[in-house]
């Protein structure tokens, strides 16, 4: 038996509700300037960004024509504003990177709050460097980021008591032209 065009609205409409917006390469954009030679945007995943792991990715382009440096090094440096840790230093590599058009690091932020982020790019004699401000907010709790695997079973439930709906309201349907036949 087909499917009817309700039963694809509502598979749609559940599709849709228990979807993850998709999300760049990098994650959200912080920052993104001119500085030294190029053109230096700065990403942070996940969003929102929170204390533990966090990924932060760098593109670094030719301003003029939007051409991917590919051989520089990039350093990050990260300081609490609110004094609840310690600086963090660390090299971004595009082997760490989904995106190899990005350099990226991969690192365990350890306590929420704000942060400012130094990013140095080098590539022989040429440099340049930008900074901005992040603010981290806790750890999301453990069942909170599960929320989609729990509606799972309500969805499910919703889409029984709709079939069984639809099973109905087809039967009386359908019974009442043959009853006042008869």
């Amino acid at each position: 038996m087909p499917a009817s065009p309700v039963h694809l609205r509502l598979l749609l409409l559940c599709l849709l509700v228990c979807s993850t917006p998709a999300k760049g390469d990098g994650g959200i954009v912080r920052v993104s300037e001119n500085a030294g030679p190029w053109r230096i945007t700065l990403f942070s995943s996940p969003t929102p960004l929170r204390a533990g792991p966090i990924d932060l990715s760098i593109l670094v382009q030719e301003p003029h024509t939007d051409d991917s440096v590919l051989a520089a090094t990039v350093n990050l440096m990260l300081q609490p504003l609110d004094g609840q840790a310690d600086s963090i230093l660390v090299e971004a590599t595009r082997a760490d990177a989904t995106n190899k058009l990005l350099y990226a690091a991969l690192l365990d932020l350890p306590a929420p709050g704000r942060w400012q982020v130094d990013v140095a790019v080098q590539l022989g004699d040429d440099g340049g460097r930008i900074t901005t401000t992040l603010v981290a907010s806790d750890a999301i709790p453990p069942l909170l980021s599960l929320w989609t695997w729990l509606v799972i079973p309500v969805i499910a439930i919703a889409l029984f008591l709709c079939n069984q709906w639809l099973v109905r309201s087809r039967r009386r349907t359908t019974s009442s032209p043959t009853e006042n036949m008869a």
